[in-house]
């Protein structure tokens, strides 16, 4: 029982925000990424960071994937990918370029291998840091509107 115990704690280092596999994505990577993109954008806009979460870690599985599938992704590809998308005006900012080649990357991979790279990714363990809520393991993807608290808010008591 003591080392299931350790074993689950191993993976709960609070600078982490995701382990994909046997990587991280760091609190700091997902930083960066929010501060370069946010540089770029006009008052009153805001960056996501569950959106920067979910390109960060598609990125990293598309990475592993890539891996042992003997692709080869060159910044040509991840230019070709992005410069007609509406991220294109991000490249130029180096804060921003980590999570825009993972935006690339994963698309990359997507369209290499069709219906594989979600059969792929599916075998990758994916854990998310639950600060920042729930991750859809099918998908990979942060689910929207739930938490990884196990803190409820409390109902509102009715009025009489």
């Amino acid at each position: 029982m003591g080392l299931l115990v350790t074993a689950a704690c191993t993976r709960a280092e609070p600078g982490v925000v995701a382990y994909v596999g046997q990587d991280r994505i760091s609190q700091h990577q997902v930083d960066e990424a929010v501060s370069g993109i946010s540089s770029t954008l006009e008052e009153g806009q805001s960056v996501s960071t569950e959106a920067v979460v979910n390109a960060l870690i598609h990125g990293e599985l598309a990475d592993q994937v890539a891996a042992k599938e003997h692709l080869v992704i060159t910044d040509a590809d991840r230019v070709a990918i992005l410069k007609d998308s509406n991220l294109a005006p991000l490249m130029n900012v180096a804060a921003a370029k980590p999570v825009l080649y993972d935006v690339a990357d994963a698309q990359i991979v997507t369209r290499k291998l069709g219906n594989r790279y979600l059969t792929e990714i599916a075998k990758i363990n994916v854990t998310l840091n639950p600060r920042y809520g729930v991750l859809d393991q099918g998908q990979k993807t942060i689910v929207s509107d739930e938490s990884g608290s196990l803190a409820k808010p409390a109902s509102p008591s009715p009025t009489p």
